[in-house]
């Protein structure tokens, strides 16, 4: 018999798919009954906002593995799903399931229809019970069991792993209490999901699964023991193990950051406040961002500085450049711009018309591109490599009011985690850094030039935003390297600093023309603008 509630909940439902199964929902992942949930996995994952794949065409989906978590007479399925593809390529995704009844389902269904995969009907001998099988992330008492389990470092065992969790000495401190904490998903992440509680903790729940730490993991533990204060303290994870395969990072467990939003946001309100200002008489630059830039500058190379300090840890060891490693970087780097090029080239009818013609400089300029990342190659110098960011930018900053904390060192999600965990000279951080002032730069004129009135006045508004990047960019290089002072990780003659800067920044901007052409043809002028500014004369 169906009660009020599920009657109820049935008549809101309709457009969600719906599953049966008998006498507990966790049987849904039992051999037998795992097809009817595969089956309507597709459509789930490509509206999902951290699936990656969606450029891709599905073959099929399988639940890999299906690991209940029983916390606290809690239940949960942790499950990894395998996703195949046409063109033969596959990737596995995480998933957190559970299953919300009567009013707890009618409450998931409208706060959070984001959230649901099916509508459940369990067939049970005293009748059935009607609710929703969603993502437990959006369940206050799932996302405190997933905390909990870290806390006190519970194992989990499927068939074909172990899921395990532990926790850091910073735990016990930042927790306190937790359970009391009301726990809320965080909005706009694309290839993760965050869950924060309240102003003491984030757990991060990595979609994408691979063998092998994730580096803000792994670099994130490294932070906290060397005590730098600029990045968020590891508190504990999750992860899963595979006989005969190393871990893999499932979920990190960070201390809550109090800020104003990431330095991104707090970047284009600061420019476009100076614009708007500056709109209707002479225009000038404020010394007001500069400041803040150095200052960026002196938490990026202090992070540096952390991750540079010697240990007999081989992930963290500093390692020489050799000349076989600067003509390897060469290689690859060529490699990139040539490739970015070339897209270039095949998609020029899709950049708009006012880049087309900076689109075909830069096309002409090829050469001079080139030839600027044969340099590191010929000149040789003398630079040792660390661990780095490796995915620096505005975003990945977050601005307190009054100074910067650096987060997600997981690296750019589509590279291979070989690849993201790789050491460089840190000049890699710098030129992403530099080249997020001018994406912040254009993007803010591109706002305001748009407004009315302000079309007679587009060259000076152009002139001043060219100043304002130069100015924040030359103030944020500044503050890294008298912070940094002499180091080995950098090239002691300033010729060879600025040499390695403009070819990290060549492949950097070759890197976000092919995203812009394959995503956001209307932001290739950015990158285009970037690239034609670096082929001119030094």
């Amino acid at each position: 018999m169906v009660d009020g509630t599920s009657k109820e909940l049935r008549a809101s439902t309709l457009h969600f798919m719906m599953l049966t199964v008998k006498d507990n929902w966790e049987r849904l992942f039992e051999r037998d009954a795992v097809g009817a949930l595969e089956a309507l996995l597709p459509p789930v994952l490509s509206s999902a906002r951290w699936y990656g794949g969606k450029a891709r065409t599905i073959a099929a989906v399988r639940i890999k593995e299906a690991i209940p978590l029983l916390t606290d007479a809690h239940s949960m399925v942790m499950v990894f799903i395998d996703v195949s593809y046409e063109d033969s390529g596959h990737n596995l995704y995480t998933m957190v399931l559970t299953v919300s009844v009567g009013e707890q389902a009618l409450q998931m269904q409208q706060a959070h229809p984001e959230a649901v995969l099916a509508e459940l009907t369990i067939v049970g001998q005293n009748g059935d019970q009607d609710g929703l099988l969603h993502d437990a992330l959006w369940d206050h008492d799932s996302a405190q069991a997933l905390l909990q389990a870290v806390r006190q470092e519970e194992r989990f065992q499927g068939e074909g792993g172990v899921l395990h969790a532990s926790s850091t000495h910073a735990f016990s401190q930042a927790i306190l209490e937790a359970a009391s904490v009301e726990s809320s998903v965080m909005q706009g992440e694309q290839s993760n999901t965050s869950v924060r509680f309240g102003r003491r903790a984030m757990l991060k729940l990595y979609r994408r699964f691979e063998a092998g730490i994730n580096p803000d993991l792994e670099i994130g533990r490294v932070l906290t023991a060397r005590g730098y204060v600029h990045s968020p303290t590891v508190l504990g994870s999750l992860e899963y193990t595979r006989p005969n395969q190393q871990p893999g990072t499932v979920a990190i467990v960070h201390r809550f950051v109090e800020n104003q939003g990431d330095a991104w946001r707090y970047t284009l309100s600061e420019l476009e406040a100076e614009l708007v200002d500056n709109s209707s008489s002479i225009m000038r630059a404020s010394n007001a961002y500069p400041d803040a830039a150095a200052l960026l500058g002196r938490r990026t190379a202090e992070l540096h500085l952390a991750l540079a300090q010697d240990t007999e840890d081989p992930a963290f060891a500093p390692e020489p450049c050799t000349a076989g490693y600067w003509q390897s970087l060469r290689d690859r780097m060529t490699r990139s711009v040539e490739g970015s090029l070339v897209l270039l080239s095949r998609r020029l009818q899709d950049v708009h018309e006012p880049n087309r013609r900076l689109a075909t400089l830069v096309l002409e300029s090829k050469a001079v591109l080139l030839s600027r990342l044969e340099a590191p190659a010929k000149r040789n110098p003398q630079a040792v490599r660390i661990r780095c960011h490796g995915d620096f930018h505005l975003g990945q900053v977050l601005y307190t009011g009054r100074d910067f904390v650096i987060i997600d060192f997981e690296g750019e999600p589509a590279r291979p985690l070989a690849e993201r965990r790789a050491k460089h000279v840190p000049i890699v951080d710098v030129a992403g850094m530099v080249r997020s002032f001018h994406y912040a730069a254009c993007a803010v004129l591109d706002r305001v030039g748009s407004r009315p009135g302000i079309d007679e006045r587009r060259s000076e508004l152009e002139q001043w935003t060219r100043q304002w990047y130069r100015s924040a960019a030359d103030a944020f290089v500044s503050g890294y390297t008298e912070t940094t002072g002499k180091v080995p990780f950098l090239p002691e003659q300033a010729d060879d600093r600025d040499m390695l800067l403009d070819a990290y920044l060549i492949e950097k901007a070759c890197y976000e023309l092919s995203y812009e052409l394959n995503n956001r043809p209307s932001w290739a002028g950015i990158p285009l603008s970037g690239l034609h500014q670096l082929a001119q004369p030094i």
